[in-house]
């Protein structure tokens, strides 16, 4: 029996809204999660609610602040790929690598930047990035909320209909570094760091240490956190690549 019952296309964002309020659906931006998980059997099924004719895939700047919209495509992101929207402003360059660092090319041109945040995988290098850029998310019907926020809530059902970094011109961009290590090179790093210096500011992020990518205290990265052990490390592992990888990046902002 085919598990994906039905599918949506809502034209609105009341209407989006209005359909993923029922537990058996699940929102498409470029369907690289909800789509392979259709496919699988259940018992209740599921119905995809397609988010691609909201309008949702522009960029704009909007004060001191640049705004993505939720169905911009991480290719666009990274410049890999012929942009949805073709005026799309001057990315961050931080922005722009860890978005090319984001998935094989080929899921990097379906996938979605709303889908991104709405997943919130505790890989994520580009979640990382955008941490570290004071990225806030955007949601209808509400006030919009820091991404540390969205990621420790879980945005569930809720629309993302866009996230917007901090973005001054040149200033916006500060002094960036970024440092991983996988089993090999080609490998998801089983802990990257993210840091980020503005001024006398400076922010750090780490992957693969909680269930998402989190902020940390750069003079004590590891505090607090109980990473996850794994076939790729334990969890002492983690602690031990987290302090080295942040005095790595946090050296080379100093």
């Amino acid at each position: 029996m085919p598990s994906v019952l039905a599918y949506h296309r809502p034209t609105t964002l009341d209407e989006a809204v209005d359909l993923l309020a029922e537990p058996n659906r699940r929102a498409i931006g470029g369907g690289t999660v909800a789509v392979p998980e259709g496919r699988t059997p259940t018992d209740d099924g599921v119905e995809l609610v397609d988010l691609q004719a909201l309008g949702l895939d522009g960029v704009t700047v909007q004060g001191d602040r640049l705004v993505i919209g939720a169905m911009v495509r991480l290719g666009d992101l990274a410049g890999t790929s012929t942009p949805t929207n073709p005026d799309i402003p001057d990315i961050p360059e931080l922005i722009r690598d860890l978005a090319k660092r984001e998935l094989p090319s080929t899921l990097r041109n379906q996938a979605t930047i709303g889908g991104t945040v709405a997943l919130g995988d505790s890989d994520s290098w580009l979640l990382a990035g955008l941490l570290v850029h004071g990225t806030q998310v955007h949601l209808h019907g509400q006030e919009p909320i820091s991404l540390e926020q969205s990621l420790e809530e879980c945005v569930g059902a809720r629309v993302v209909t866009a996230v917007s970094i901090e973005f001054d011109g040149e200033a916006s961009e500060g002094r960036t570094a970024i440092a991983g290590t996988g089993r090999t090179p080609a490998d998801v790093p089983i802990v990257a760091a993210v840091a980020r210096r503005t001024g006398d500011q400076l922010r750090l992020a780490l992957t693969g240490m909680a269930p998402s990518p989190v902020l940390v205290d750069p003079t004590d990265p590891a505090a607090g956190l109980e990473p996850p052990g794994d076939f790729r490390g334990s969890a002492s592992y983690r602690r031990h690549l987290a302090t080295t990888l942040s005095a790595r990046v946090t050296g080379e902002l100093a």
